[in-house]
């Protein structure tokens, strides 16, 4: 049995690996992993729309059935310590691991705060 493709990271670069993997013709294991609990969702819209309306929900970036209906396996909410690349395996926050064949990382950035004298 195939371990498949694991991707890490469910923004827009993960979910479109995914997509484009299916769209490619891909029938192997795919797995989408992100840290945050819900469905991956457009975040530059969401940022201008909450200063509008604080109550505002997220946009998700598919629905539910685009997961589903492409044997995507998604697993919100969890997180990656570490990755054994040799054995082929990701080491997972809390205990575990998750086997691949091949790994996209797809984690994008964070923005990093420079200590400048005078600023």
């Amino acid at each position: 049995m195939t371990n498949g493709v694991v991707i890490v990271g469910a923004g827009h670069a993960g979910v479109q690996a995914a997509a484009s993997l299916r769209e490619e013709g891909y029938e192997g294991p795919v797995v989408l992993i992100g840290d945050e609990k819900e469905l991956p969702y457009h975040k530059p819209p969401l940022s201008k729309t909450f200063i509008k309306d604080p109550e505002a929900n997220p946009q998700p970036l598919r629905g539910e059935a685009f997961y589903t209906g492409n044997a995507i396996d998604f697993r919100p909410g969890v997180r990656i310590d570490s990755i054994d690349a040799g054995a082929g395996q990701l080491n997972v926050a809390g205990g575990g691991t998750l086997a691949f064949d091949r790994l996209i990382l797809a984690t994008g950035s964070r923005p990093c705060l420079l200590k400048l004298d005078g600023v």
